[in-house]
């Protein structure tokens, strides 16, 4: 028998068997372990899960595929005013009044960004920009490190990737400092990084970054720091203005070139760790010292006024479209023809001074292309420094005998006279009770001669015959006249009127006179010639005719401006204007031929100095305060006033429109004309005219060959039937009356 807890018997001995229940709980060790082993092996599924769940939410309303190329499409960029030739003539600044940002931004492709400027972008912003694919994860243990050890943020770790990605989305990514917008930039970097090349990326960030002074974008902090382009920067520059990059507001070169330089020199240094400089490289940079040059300003040195006309043009018709940017504004203007043109003007108003001491006169003048219907040149004063009123589209000064041709286009549309009318020119004596003011018009220094013929009396600048033609016209349809040659200014419908008593604005006087020379057909000046952003066209005013414009383009704005103009041979009778034309055909040949009339042998026989057939009128008012010529070539029309800005200072003695303006006109003309061929001016008649011999003191049909006879046009139906050798033809009060006056 065995005893529990006894031994039993063995060949050595008793053998001792113990014979128990096992104990409770034996295996309570392997619990933990196999909770650890799945905590080991679940934790990082359940964190991946997790994490993938917090990415989810932050990347909620984030865009799958980032547009940036439709963001740089839409970036503020610097317009430009350029002439036709090409020259800028101003650059504009995006942004204006009430906008977030102003300045001026110049877009440049990678290709043409300078080796040492992409090298110091990085060496300040993002050395390892090549190698990592948006977010920089050594520069983020290495930023946490160093914060960490400070105690606050000291270092960023956003690579240019990212900087990108929240210039790109700057609502939806945030500015506050967590975790969220860290993550939320992370993911737009990466997805940045999968859809475009890296230097696509890097030249984003080198034009869309603020480097202060109104500067975004590295061409435009060139230019404005240094007065060069990307390509001209040498290291010492270009480590400045990637120092710009961080804060540009901390080290302002102008505000602060101390700060400015310890930026420049820690940007220096970085490059020469990255291997970008050399030793000697990196010493010679940093002993430059920091030469700021301020570009000249461009906006005013060529064309001035033409510039600032054409600025406030294409402002007030599309000022989103300015505010935005990136505008090329092409304009017709000439600037070898601005220049001359404006030298001549100074030249002329020194040679009118009364006095040496007295200050010159001022000069309002324009030079257009009637044909193409575009300005070439104009002269808004004197100085542009010194006064930017401009006096050839502002000023608004009375005309004198420059106005008559539109009385008397008002009176020939409406068949009341013709241009072998005969007109009285005697003594006007006239009570102005409301204004107390006797009214006696002078006759330009000339005796009376009793009666005048249209033509004659328009070419001698009489004052008589045209009060007298306002009276039988009628002062609405005056101003009704002037209203449709495209004079804007109160104009009183009073007798004063005929002799250019209402002031008017040079260059819509210019206008009509234009009209005058277009045969009828509306003659808009024309400044700014296109407007596009790239390819896209917001404006296209170019002429048909204009000879050096695409030949696509040209059947283009043939399309466009059809039947705005009837054809140019087209006769409506009186008073019948065809669309798109302010004046009949008929009307406006004979004012141009009564205006050929007035160079030849009236008041603008100066003109024929300029060697090529002209047409054109004088103008002076009283006490010779204003001064005036307007006429015109086959291509070429200018208007030219003379005066003081203060009408009570008058030019003097002498200083009238054929002496004050004409020999200025004169020399823009011609300047104007060069060497081109000249054009007969009138040219070929309308159809519906017809031709006359007329006899100067009674306008009827003069004998072949009499020696005081004039050669006239006459719409058809209205010529002189009678002879002047057939006594019962002749009026009895014309027979004496150039005798009786």
């Amino acid at each position: 028998m065995i005893r529990a807890g006894g031994t039993g018997m063995g060949q050595g001995g008793p053998v001792r068997v113990r014979i128990a229940n096992p104990r409770t709980g034996g295996l309570w060790w392997r619990v933990p372990c196999l909770a650890l082993a799945w905590l080991l092996v679940a934790a990082p599924g359940a964190a991946a899960l997790a994490a993938l769940a917090v990415l989810r939410d932050y990347a909620r309303d984030l865009p799958a595929e980032p547009d940036l190329d439709g963001w740089q499409a839409a970036l503020p960029q610097t317009s430009a005013i350029d002439a036709a030739d090409g020259t800028v003539l101003a650059d504009l600044p995006f942004g204006g009044a009430g906008a977030a940002e102003i300045g001026h931004r110049r877009w440049v492709a990678y290709d043409d960004l300078p080796p040492v400027l992409i090298q110091a972008l990085l060496a300040a912003e993002d050395v390892r920009f090549f190698q990592h694919r948006g977010v920089d994860a050594k520069a983020v243990v290495r930023a946490a490190w160093i914060n960490y050890r400070a105690g606050r943020v000291v270092e960023g770790a956003s690579t240019i990737t990212q900087q990108v990605a929240r210039a790109l989305l700057p609502a939806e990514i945030g500015r506050e400092q967590s975790l969220r917008r860290k993550v939320r930039e992370a993911l737009v970097a990466r997805r940045l990084e999968r859809r475009y090349d890296k230097r696509r990326i890097l030249e984003v960030y080198a034009n869309q970054i603020f480097l202060g002074g109104g500067a975004y974008g590295v061409a435009a902090a060139a230019r404005a720091y240094f007065d060069r382009s990307p390509g001209q920067l040498d290291a010492a520059e270009a480590a400045l203005l990637a120092g710009l990059a961080q804060a540009p507001g901390r080290a302002a070169p102008r505000m602060d070139p101390a700060a400015a330089r310890a930026r420049r020199d820690a940007v220096l240094a970085r490059m020469r760790r990255a291997g970008f400089l050399t030793e000697p490289e990196f010493r010679r940079a940093s002993a430059s010292p920091i030469a700021l040059r301020q570009p000249p300003a461009r906006y005013g040195r060529v064309a001035p006024w033409y510039t600032e006309r054409a600025r406030r043009e294409v402002t007030e018709a599309m000022p989103d479209q300015v505010a935005r940017g990136g505008l090329v504004i092409e304009t017709a203007a000439l600037p070898v023809l601005a220049f001359e043109a404006e030298a001549a003007a100074r030249r002329h108003a020194a040679g009118l001074r009364r006095a040496p001491a007295e200050p010159p006169p001022q000069v309002g003048a324009l030079v257009w292309d009637h044909e193409t219907g575009y300005v070439e040149a104009e002269v808004g004063g004197l100085a542009w420094e010194r006064s930017r009123f401009d006096r050839a589209t502002q000023a608004c000064r009375q005309p004198g005998s420059a106005f008559k041709p539109v009385v008397y286009a008002a009176a020939l549309a409406a068949d009341v006279i013709t241009p072998g009318t005969p007109l009285r020119d005697a003594p006007i004596a006239e009570y102005d009770e409301r204004r107390d003011v006797h009214w006696k018009p002078r006759n330009s220094g000339r005796a009376f001669r009793g009666v005048a013929l249209a033509q004659d009396a328009l070419a001698l600048s009489l004052n008589a015959p045209a009060v007298d033609v306002m009276d039988r016209v009628g002062g609405a349809r005056v101003v009704a006249m002037a209203r449709r040659l495209g004079i804007s200014t109160r104009l009183d419908q009073v007798r004063p009127l005929a002799l250019g008593a209402s002031c008017v604005i040079p260059i819509e006087l210019a206008r009509a006179f234009a009209v005058f020379a277009r045969g009828g057909r509306d003659a808009r000046p024309i400044f700014v010639v296109r407007v596009r952003r790239g390819d896209d066209v917001l404006l296209d005013r170019a002429s048909s005719a204009d000879p050096w414009l695409d030949p696509a383009r040209r059947l283009d704005r043939l399309a466009a401006t059809a039947g705005d103009d009837d054809v140019a041979g087209a006769a409506p009778g009186a008073g019948v204007v065809a669309a798109g034309r302010p004046l009949d055909a008929g009307t406006a040949y004979m004012v141009t031929g009564m205006l050929r009339d007035v160079v030849l042998r009236g008041t603008g026989t100066g003109a024929r100095a300029l060697g090529r057939p002209a047409a054109g009128k004088t103008g002076t008012t009283n006490d010779d305060s204003d001064a005036w010529f307007v006429g015109f070539t086959g291509r070429v029309l200018a208007a030219v006033w003379i005066g003081n800005d203060d009408p009570a200072r008058v030019l003097g003695p002498g200083r009238d429109g054929a002496h004050a303006a004409l020999p200025l006109w004169t020399e823009l003309v011609g300047l104007a004309e060069g060497t081109r061929a000249p054009r007969p001016v009138p040219g070929p008649p309308p159809p519906g005219l017809v031709r006359a011999l007329v006899d100067r003191e009674t306008g009827l049909l003069a004998e072949p060959g009499a020696p005081d006879a004039a050669l006239l046009w006459f719409r058809r139906g209205t010529e002189p039937t009678a002879q002047t050798s057939d006594p019962a033809g002749v009026p009895a009060d014309l027979s004496r009356s150039s005798r009786e006056f």
